[in-house]
């Protein structure tokens, strides 16, 4: 039977807070030290190990030894295992691992940890040391989780880098841009020049008329008088306008010839000539190709007394509504005929007064746009072969001009 075993210290113990016995390994607590620390983002190399993580290594394999030299004594039935050497050695390693870890736990404002005597069995050594590697798995575990979060802000601060580059840029284009205003306006200085020397003459030009507004202040009887001349030349000037207004309106109102005529009833009169001596009929199937041809139609027929070319009232009563009725744009042309009984020149004369009248009374009352005009176009009986009165007429046409059917 073996000997028994020598007082083992325990692992797990040394990983225990003397206060609470929860598990603490200083390893952990070394590693979330370091890891708090921000990570350089220009040298994302890993950092060495902690003074805590390699004495637990340095405890580790010192166990192991131990287990190992235990192992082999008990194999080979060795009465004495505390004179060995290489328990003595291994209890050395041991030692110096726990002195490095308490130095290690006062550095970080720990308690140290008591020395302490091992009696545990290799299985429990065993699991001991397998749960210290799964916290030290998930102290890595929790290491790279650490880390990924600082490159996430690593990412994050490089992001915000390029936006403030953006934003510098932008300001530098501000900046060029107030520069070339601002040599915009050193140049437009050379102009302020030229626009001073403009005002100067500009004032000068204003106390000159300021000073002739004196003068003429300063006489105001004399002001008065050459007012009052000329208000009264301007009186004169607008009755000798008016009557020239008069006359050519009344000029051009009856036209004594065909090259007198507007435009509009050239085409007109000329057809109305061509219908000397014909029969009703015909008269009546022109009359009707005028309206398609033409664009004329005979709007009313006005018979006057022997001897008179006066409008009666209310002849003008009825004469003043063919205006608003016509379409805008339409010429209304006023033809005058009389019999072939008397003298001729007395005839024209007394149907050229009859016509203008009738026109005279359009005129005053056409729209905006429409044309008024009299013809005299001479003796005839086509309106009755038998009773020479009846051609002693006025016709009143409407001309629409082409663009306006």
């Amino acid at each position: 039977m073996s000997e028994p075993e020598e007082p083992r210290p325990e692992p797990e113990e040394s990983a225990k807070s003397p206060e609470s016995g929860s598990e603490a390994t200083p390893a952990g607590t070394s590693v979330g030290t370091s890891a708090g620390t921000p990570a350089d983002s220009s040298d994302p190399a890993p950092r060495p190990p902690s003074p805590a993580v390699l004495a637990i290594g340095f405890i580790i394999i010192a166990l192991l030894g131990v287990i190992v030299a235990q192992m082999l004594f008990s194999n080979t039935g060795s009465s004495d295992t505390s004179d060995s050497p290489l328990v003595k050695s291994l209890q050395a390693d041991i030692d110096t691992a726990n002195a490095a870890l308490n130095r290690q736990r006062i550095s970080m404002g720990l308690e140290p940890l008591a020395g302490l005597e091992y009696a545990e069995s290799a299985d429990e050594v065993a699991r001991r040391l397998e749960e210290d590697a799964r916290l030290l798995a998930s102290i890595a575990k929790s290491f790279e989780d650490l880390l990924k979060k600082r490159e996430a802000e690593l990412d994050e601060a490089n992001a915000q880098t390029v936006a403030a580059l953006k934003e510098q840029q932008r300001l530098r284009d501000m900046v060029d841009a107030a520069n070339r205003e601002l040599r915009e306006a050193l140049m437009d200085a050379s102009a302020s020049t030229t626009l001073k020397a403009d005002l100067e003459r500009a004032q000068s030009t204003i106390r000159a008329l300021q000073d002739e507004v004196d003068r003429l202040r300063a006489a105001p009887i004399d002001l008065n008088r050459q007012l009052a001349e000329c208000q009264s030349a301007r009186s004169l000037l607008e009755e000798e306008l008016a009557t020239l207004r008069a006359r050519l309106s009344e000029a051009s109102l009856f036209a004594s010839s065909e090259s007198e005529l507007l435009k509009e009833g050239v085409a007109l009169f000329q057809a109305l000539r061509k219908l000397q001596n014909k029969t009703p009929s015909e008269l009546a199937d022109a009359y009707s190709r005028f309206g398609v041809e033409l664009g004329a139609n005979v709007l009313r027929t006005c018979t006057f007394e022997t001897g008179k070319a006066t409008v009666p009232p209310e002849l003008e009563d009825l004469l003043v509504q063919i205006p608003r009725e016509a379409p805008p744009g339409s010429m209304l042309f006023v033809v005058g005929y009389a019999s072939e009984t008397g003298n001729v020149d007395s005839n024209r004369e007394l149907s050229s007064d009859r016509a203008t009248a009738v026109a005279r009374v359009l005129d005053a009352a056409k729209e905006t746009g429409q044309k008024v005009q009299a013809a005299y176009l001479g003796q005839t009986k086509r309106f009755d072969r038998d009773i020479p009165e009846r051609n002693q007429i006025v016709e009143i046409w409407q001309i629409v001009p082409p663009g306006l059917r």
